[in-house]
């Protein structure tokens, strides 16, 4: 189901500076949109620090969240690196939605919102299943974290949004084992998709290989998660906010999606710190 909100923003001329929510924090500055040929520009190339009370407005995965002022400003770093920012905010209803995308300001609704989908949708199981075997991996069922169905392109062709990982729980030492982790997009009808990767990562551990053994080749599988679906710049299509826990790290990437191809727009990691 759609529904129709308010315009477009695209004649809207202020920048739409961007972070991600966790929780009760705003925790890692991701970068901003700014109309006009500046256009997309890393946090790290230029940002300025929000005013300890400014308004932010969250998006989730299928729609505005609500919007939150920040109480407080912290700096992680006496120097001011930042992707080490950090604002306290009240969450208050928008908590429903741990993980969302905060945009400095007042902002509307997209006209055109995401649906989600069940996880055992079949033609999302089927179409990750088929990605994984065009990637050497046989699994029948894969395990989807996430499914939506959305226009990306304004065009009123519907898109799936899909995350999928294996169950590291039920790997063992002796055992083989796919392991995996997608965050795709799933277009066209069932039996002739067209899949395009976000990210990805797939390996084949034999039963012969540990899973010490097998990470020291492949790396820890990472965790993928969209945090929302929403036409930051303005221009029609949506934009695909996507978090990646790492073992060393939190990614934050924003990705585009023009004729068809999604585009990473921003993309910044936050280390962690021991």
């Amino acid at each position: 189901m759609f529904l129709i909100a308010r315009p477009a923003i695209a004649a809207d001329p202020r920048p739409r500076i961007i972070a991600f929510a966790s929780e009760n924090w705003l925790t890692v500055a991701v970068g901003t949109f700014t109309p006009g040929k500046k256009g997309w520009t890393q946090a790290t190339d230029s940002f300025k620090p929000p005013a300890p009370t400014d308004l932010f407005t969250l998006f989730g995965n299928t729609g505005k969240l609500g919007e939150v002022a920040g109480k407080d400003e912290r700096r992680a770093d006496a120097h001011w690196i930042p992707i080490e920012w950090r604002m306290r905010i009240d969450r208050g209803d928008t908590i429903r939605q741990p993980f969302a995308l905060a945009i400095q300001g007042s902002w509307p609704e997209d006209a055109v919102l995401a649906r989600e989908l069940p996880l055992d949708d079949p033609a999302a199981v089927s179409a990750v299943s088929k990605y994984l075997k065009e990637k050497g991996l046989k699994v029948e069922s894969p395990f989807l974290t996430q499914a939506y169905e959305v226009d990306l392109a304004g065009d009123g062709q519907l898109e799936k949004v899909v995350c999928a990982h294996s169950d590291m729980k039920a790997i063992v030492d002796n055992q083989p084992a796919a392991i995996y982790a997608v965050a795709l997009i799933i277009s066209g009808p069932p039996g002739k998709e067209k899949m395009k990767a976000l990210a990805k990562q797939c390996s084949f551990k034999p039963a012969s290989q540990s899973i010490e053994e097998h990470e020291h080749f492949y790396g820890t599988r990472d965790f993928y998660r969209i945090i929302a679906i929403h036409d930051i710049d303005g221009d029609g299509a949506q934009e695909i906010a996507l978090y990646r826990a790492k073992i060393d790290a939190t990614q934050i990437d924003v990705f585009t999606f023009h004729k068809g191809r999604p585009y990473k727009a921003l993309s910044v990691d936050k280390f962690n710190y021991n």
